[in-house]
């Protein structure tokens, strides 16, 4: 009986610890640290477990680097600042990088935007994609088109992927993802799915919303013609995995699980599945539907948690299930399926949405680390979004 006593007041206290280190940042800082001078939106963060070392975002501020005259979006990384190790430590941003930078490091000539990160359970991140309607990233961009490209995390070594048959693609890239050794590339171009693995770009298929699995493979989602597939490795033929679903992300260390947006109660929810496996909804609060739009899941922690945007108002907000969300807009939630339930994270206070909202989350593999854009400053939720990082505490 003691040492039942002793051992819950221990899990009381690591869990009062926890809570007591949760803290909302700003990511987006400007030179000197202050509020960027126009919108930063659609962060990601490496899945190098918790060390999680880079975040990546889009910006149309001009004063987060020098020389930043372009007055256009542009892709930018942060790299992770201080000491830290794998244990889930605070999340300090060190200088900002532009990485959508022409050929010398001129300013690119369009906008560049949807950036993705590799960075596994088994390798730092070293490389960003992103795709760009700039035509100086590199030589002989002359199709007029929106391209995909990678980079590495200093900006330099920018290549172009978009390139079906070695050739320029004649219609507008729509998405790229990375693999999480940076060793593949996926990128949709008129309405089908390519991956690039070396010199090889291989056509998948017809579909959009390509990712690739954080963990250890190298394995590619995407939504096709009859729901989502799997293509193992990235290059194997695809198959079926969530009959009906779209936009998909997967997990394939431990549990191999998909998440993925299907309509049901009039509403876009978000389901997810060990594959084989019937679906379950991860937008529902005590078997009830959400009664908005949910979008945009992000997987990780085995299959265990899964982040995503909601319109809905009645989902719960913390570990109590309460429902509380009265603002009216687009939050971003963190779904937990050891506790079967929804936790509010575009907050300052704890469970208490922010006015403005919360749109395009992102996490770190174990969710120590949620990202998400909201109006800057929080407050007042009166200017253009920045990016801000919800710090849920250690081990």
């Amino acid at each position: 009986m003691i040492l039942a006593t002793a051992m819950g007041a221990a899990v009381s206290h690591a869990a009062s610890a926890r809570e007591s280190a949760q803290a909302t940042v700003l990511i987006s800082r400007a030179l000197g640290g202050g509020l960027p001078n126009g919108a930063s939106t659609h962060a990601v963060i490496s899945n190098d477990r918790r060390w999680a070392r880079v975040i990546a975002y889009q910006s149309d501020a001009s004063n987060l680097v020098p020389n930043d005259t372009n007055g256009t979006t542009d892709v930018f990384v942060v790299r992770r600042d201080g000491v830290f190790g794998n244990d889930g430590t605070q999340w300090f941003p060190g200088s900002t990088i532009a990485v959508s930078r022409g050929l010398g490091g001129a300013p690119a000539n369009g906008p560049s935007w949807g950036p993705a990160l590799d960075g596994s359970f088994r390798a730092r991140p070293k490389c960003v994609a992103f795709l760009s309607a700039a035509s100086n990233l590199v030589r002989g961009d002359t199709n007029g088109k929106v391209d995909a490209f990678v980079a590495r995390l200093n900006g330099t070594g920018i290549r172009r992927v978009s390139l079906p048959r070695r050739r320029q693609a004649s219609a507008d890239s729509t998405a790229v993802a990375v693999s999480g050794n940076c060793s593949r590339i996926a990128f949709v171009a008129n309405g089908s799915v390519y991956v690039k693995a070396g010199r090889r770009v291989k056509r998948l298929g017809p579909g959009a919303d390509p990712s690739f699995s954080t963990g250890e493979r190298q394995d590619l989602v995407y939504g096709g013609p009859r729901g989502v597939y799997l293509s193992k490795n990235g290059t194997s033929r695809p198959r079926l995995v969530a009959p009906g679903g779209r936009n998909p992300a997967y997990n394939d260390i431990k549990r191999h699980v998909v998440a993925y947006e299907k309509s049901s109660n009039g509403h876009t929810q978000v389901y997810f599945r060990d594959l084989g496996h019937g679906e379950h909804p991860a937008s529902e609060r005590n078997g009830g539907l959400g009664n908005g739009d949910s979008r945009n899941p992000v997987i990780g922690n085995s299959g265990y948690y899964i982040s995503f945007e909601s319109d809905a108002d009645n989902l719960g907000v913390n570990a109590l299930r309460r429902p509380g969300d009265y603002n009216s807009t687009t939050d971003a939630y963190l779904y937990t399926d050891v506790r079967k339930l929804t936790l509010v994270q575009s907050v300052f206070e704890k469970a208490v949405p922010l006015a403005g909202g919360g749109f395009n989350p992102s996490m770190s593999f174990y969710a120590n680390y949620i990202l998400f854009d909201s109006p800057a400053p929080l407050a007042g939720a009166s200017g253009p979004h920045q990016v801000f990082m919800r710090y849920l505490g250690p081990l």
